[in-house]
């Protein structure tokens, strides 16, 4: 769009809802800008150690938890 439109249409608008337009102006900079943050980014793929993308469901033998898990560490015990 032209500037010379958008300004025509500003001029239009009554001064009382003219801070209104500026706060919608800057709300709409601030969307943009996170908006470019966000395509900056670039993805996080995670990849095996020959460098393959990984599958999911990479825990299906499951995993061991030692059942005294829950208990205090030794060097914690002076603390509790």
């Amino acid at each position: 769009m032209p500037y010379a439109v958008i300004k025509n249409k500003i001029a239009d608008i009554l001064p009382q809802y003219q801070g209104e337009l500026l706060e919608f102006i800057d709300f709409l900079r601030f969307k943009q800008a996170g908006a470019q943050r966000m395509q900056s980014r670039s993805p996080a793929i995670h990849v095996d150690a020959a460098g393959a993308p990984r599958k999911l469901g990479g825990y299906e033998k499951g995993f061991y938890m030692s059942p005294d898990f829950d208990e205090p560490l030794e060097c914690f015990k002076e603390y509790m």
